[in-house]
């Protein structure tokens, strides 16, 4: 229902010097990369997402490949967004018990 945790994503006060630690100094291929973002492969079939949009958040974590009706339903309680078109997929937040935001994406 709410697929697998695939991405982390992290909100950078300095892309720059951030996406040079990741890609440049752990060596993180680029997945695919934007003005403020850049998505980098971890080599275990997860992904890295620096900078870019985390739901207000400073750190998220997302689940892809969720059944996003059901998995709405499951997580009402929650609290979570409306579904909304990001890009090529289609995404919801919900905030976890201690704040953090959990990205569930179709």
């Amino acid at each position: 229902m709410f697929g697998a945790l695939t991405a982390v994503l992290v909100k950078c006060d300095d892309f720059e010097a951030m996406k040079a630690f990741y890609r440049d100094g752990l060596k993180l291929a680029t997945v695919k990369e934007g003005e403020n973002w850049i998505v980098l492969d971890t080599g275990a079939g997860g992904e890295l997402v620096l900078g870019g949009d985390t739901g207000g958040a400073t750190t998220a974590i997302a689940f892809t490949g969720a059944d996003l009706e059901s998995a709405r339903e499951e997580l009402r309680e929650a609290g979570p967004s409306e579904v909304e078109r990001h890009s090529d997929m289609h995404r919801f937040f919900v905030k976890d018990p201690d704040g953090n935001t959990v990205l569930i994406i179709d």
